[in-house]
C-alpha cells in the first residue's frame, strides 16, 4: 500500500510545533494536504509509467520520492514523473478558484508557493529533476554545482522571509551532501547497470 510508504521528514517537526503553538492548526492542515496532493501527482505519474515507488518523504517544499531504479528509466519517464507534482499543484489551485471557502487566500498562497518553489530548475526541486532528466550525463555535476550556488544565494536573498530562508538552507545542505557522495552514487549506478569497467 502506498499510504504505508509515506512518511514525514523530521525537519517538519519544528514547523508543525510552531503552527500548533500559534493556534494555526487550519493552516497546518492546508499545508500538509497540499504537500500530499503534490506528491500524489508524482506517485500517479510513476505508476502510470510502470515504475515502483519505494518511499515518499514529505518535506517543507514538497517531498522526496524514491523510485526503484529510476535512473534506468527513459528520460521522458523521469521528466514526466518530476513535472507531475507541480502539475497536480497547478490543477488543485485552478480548481479552487471556482469555489469560495474560508481560508482561501492562505490556500492560494500555499499552492502558489509550492508551485513557484518546485519550478526553480535546481536540485532536488522538481524543476531541477526535470532539467536533470534531459541533460546529458556529462553536465550532471555542473548542474549539481550550480544548484549548490543558487540555493546558497537564495538563502541570502530570502533572509527576511524566515520560512523561505529555512527551506533554501535545507535544499543547499541536501545538495552539498549529494555532491560529497556523487562519486559513490556514480560507481553504484555503474555496478547496477553492469557498466563498471574493471582494470
Amino acid at each position: 500500500m502506498y499510504f504505508t510508504k509515506i512518511r514525514m521528514h523530521p525537519i517538519m517537526i519544528p514547523i508543525i510545533i510552531y503552527l500548533i503553538a500559534t493556534a494555526q492548526l487550519a493552516h497546518y492542515s492546508i499545508i500538509i494536504c497540499s504537500l500530499l496532493i503534490h506528491e500524489f501527482g508524482h506517485i500517479a505519474a510513476a505508476k502510470w509509467t510502470g515504475h515502483k515507488m519505494t518511499s515518499c518523504t514529505i518535506l517543507p517544499y514538497g517531498g522526496v520520492i524514491k523510485i526503484k531504479n529510476l535512473y534506468l528509466a527513459p528520460p521522458h519517464h523521469q521528466w514526466l514523473i518530476a513535472i507531475a507534482g507541480p502539475l497536480a499543484t497547478a490543477i488543485l489551485y485552478l480548481i479552487a478558484q471556482f469555489f469560495d471557502f474560508p481560508g482561501q487566500a492562505f490556500f492560494n498562497k500555499v499552492q502558489l508557493t509550492i508551485l513557484a518553489l518546485n519550478l526553480i530548475p535546481i536540485l532536488p526541486l522538481d524543476g531541477g529533476q526535470a532539467l536533470k532528466a534531459i541533460l546529458p550525463k556529462y553536465h550532471q555535476n555542473t548542474h549539481l554545482a550550480l544548484s549548490i550556488c543558487v540555493s546558497t544565494m537564495l538563502i541570502l536573498v530570502t533572509y527576511d522571509q524566515l520560512h523561505l530562508a529555512f527551506i533554501f538552507t535545507f535544499i543547499a545542505f541536501q545538495n552539498i551532501r549529494t555532491w560529497q557522495y556523487r562519486k559513490y552514487d556514480e560507481v553504484f549506478n555503474k555496478i547496477v547497470t553492469k557498466q563498471l569497467t574493471l582494470p
